[in-house]
């Protein structure tokens, strides 16, 4: 077997460097808020990252089981690392507005385990008996153009064909006028088109997934700049602050992997880099930030006015500092049952923030045992992801609509005695429903599920050799979903559940390889427009 590996030096500066920030936050913790809590979450974190740093952040697994080590890899920085800081740089103990923090720590660290241990059994098992399956299934995916790289132009497109996707998923959302069914059906076709409107923003990151691909393509720099800006009026006039902050993270996340595979320069650390990383979170937790405040503050409106009024009102609740202000003052917990209150920073409460753990296993621990309801719910939630064609066919009878106007945060929000808790989306966390589902063996699910899952996802990187070099490339296909599998356990949708990773078996990898053959092939029939262009 091939065992194509990076060049290192990057790797090596960035374990180091994170170390170093652990030590001093860390140190910083201890001094200004000192408690038993803190000081064994601030443990936890250093354990977790000694894990993460020795069993999983190497050479062979970032070239050989990229993507399964971007899902642990993310997990770690998300759950440990980023709020360790980033608590500290506003100013907050790591336990912040933590209600159970021995819990949350405790669950985290059992989690990661068995992450890792999975992790380790899978790449035994994928060098041994399943290295011929892998083999088979990597061969299909390179025979149907997974590994092909796109032109500039069918990536224009495909951003394309995503914008509009993500402008239509707002019209259905928001101002649809057909059944409530009708809606369902387009708005799932509609959603799983949006990932791709960050399409274009891959032209400047082409050693990934081409090659001999340039270090860092600087041509088409100012369109896809524009285009980057386009989307942050779409997502305005969708009041959705997630979609274009998406796209940015997606280019972080991937420039980070090219620097740890070796694909761009790791002299990175200059003056002018410097000034423009810290440019970038200035403007990420400055003026972005506000503007996701606006959005939040106006997003009631977004049924009864135009995209474009929208659009203005937004920019109008940006421009009024004292109602931004005294929007993020407001004790939402004083109001209503429910608080997910960590980061002042809107984004990062969106990317890692440890109070959706608190908060479901909080609920779990007032159901106080495994609930019957809970796992019915959880049951039917799962069938309701396949097709209703198979679901008559295999004589399975649910309300898929009902199922899907609401979370599992809601659910078990509901369970545990919430009032009027359907249809709020809570953003619940596998802990804690997976310990009112199953009990404890939510984590043995969670063993059985995950490493199936790493197969999947390592099936979009390509290992070859030229007889003197070995080379690692990474299908497009499964780039554009980097921002999911980093944030998979952590805040996303998917993390709400263990059963979600069976539904990912059942339909969303599938989705995600039939969505980019299909955006794949459309586009080469549409390369004709190019000579129009």
């Amino acid at each position: 077997m091939i065992k194509p590996l990076p060049n290192s030096v990057f790797l090596t500066l960035f374990k180091r460097w994170i170390w170093k920030i652990i030590f001093v936050a860390a140190i910083a913790q201890c001094l200004f808020f000192f408690s038993a809590e803190n000081v064994f979450a601030i443990i936890s974190v250093v354990a977790a990252w000694r894990l993460v740093d020795r069993l999983v952040l190497t050479k062979e697994n970032l070239a050989t089981y990229t993507f399964s080590t971007v899902i642990i890899l993310g997990y770690s920085l998300t759950q440990y690392c980023l709020p360790l800081v980033f608590t500290l740089l506003e100013g907050k103990p790591l336990v912040f507005n933590l209600k159970f923090p021995y819990s949350v720590f405790i669950h985290s660290l059992l989690a990661l385990l068995v992450f890792i241990v999975a992790h380790l059994l899978y790449k035994s098992w994928r060098e041994g008996h399943g290295s011929k399956l892998y083999y088979k299934m990597n061969g299909f995916l390179r025979r149907n153009y997974f590994f092909t790289p796109p032109t500039d132009f069918q990536l224009w497109l495909i951003g394309i064909f995503g914008m509009a996707g993500m402008v239509a998923t707002f019209i259905s959302v928001n101002h649809y006028d057909g059944t409530a069914q009708e809606r369902g059906t387009i708005a799932k076709i509609l959603q799983g088109l949006v990932p791709y409107a960050y399409a274009p923003f891959f032209i400047l990151l082409k050693p990934l997934f081409v090659p001999g691909g340039s270090r860092f393509s600087k041509s088409p720099t100012f369109k896809v700049l524009i285009f980057a800006i386009l989307l942050l009026f779409v997502g305005m006039g969708g009041n959705s602050r997630g979609l274009f902050m998406t796209g940015l993270t997606a280019v972080g996340i991937s420039y980070l992997i090219g620097l740890l595979l070796g694909k761009f320069d790791y002299k990175i650390f200059k003056f002018k880099n410097l000034a423009l990383a810290l440019l970038g979170v200035w403007i990420i937790t400055g003026p972005l930030a506000n503007l996701g405040t606006a959005m939040v503050i106006v997003r009631a409106q977004r049924s009864h006015i135009s995209s474009t009024e929208l659009i203005l009102q937004t920019l109008q609740t940006f421009q009024d500092k004292k109602a931004i202000q005294h929007y993020k003052s407001i004790n939402f917990s004083d109001k209503y049952d429910w608080d997910e209150t960590y980061f002042d920073n809107i984004f990062l409460s969106r990317f890692c923030n440890l109070k959706y753990n608190d908060a479901s296993l909080e609920l779990a621990y007032k159901l106080g045992r495994k609930d019957k309801p809970m796992l019915e719910y959880t049951i039917d939630k799962f069938w309701s992801s396949l097709p209703a064609p198979i679901l008559s066919f295999l004589h399975i009878k649910i309300d898929k609509l009902t199922l899907n106007s609401f979370s599992y945060g809601d659910y078990l929000y509901y369970r545990a005695g919430g009032q009027f808790g359907l249809g709020g989306f809570r953003t619940g966390h596998f802990a804690g429903t997976g310990l009112a589902t199953f009990g404890w063996w939510y984590l043995l699910l969670l063993a059985v599920g995950v490493i199936p899952l790493f197969f999947l996802v390592d099936l979009f990187v390509l290992n070859y050799t030229d007889g003197t070099t070995n080379y690692t490339y990474l299908s497009l296909a499964a780039h554009i979903e980097i921002t999911f599998f980093f944030t998979l356990f952590s805040v996303s949708n998917f993390s709400e559940s263990v059963v979600n990773i069976y539904t990912f078996f059942v339909r969303g990898w599938m989705q995600m390889l039939l969505l980019y053959w299909v955006l794949l092939f459309a586009t080469r029939k549409l390369s004709f427009l190019k000579r129009f262009v």
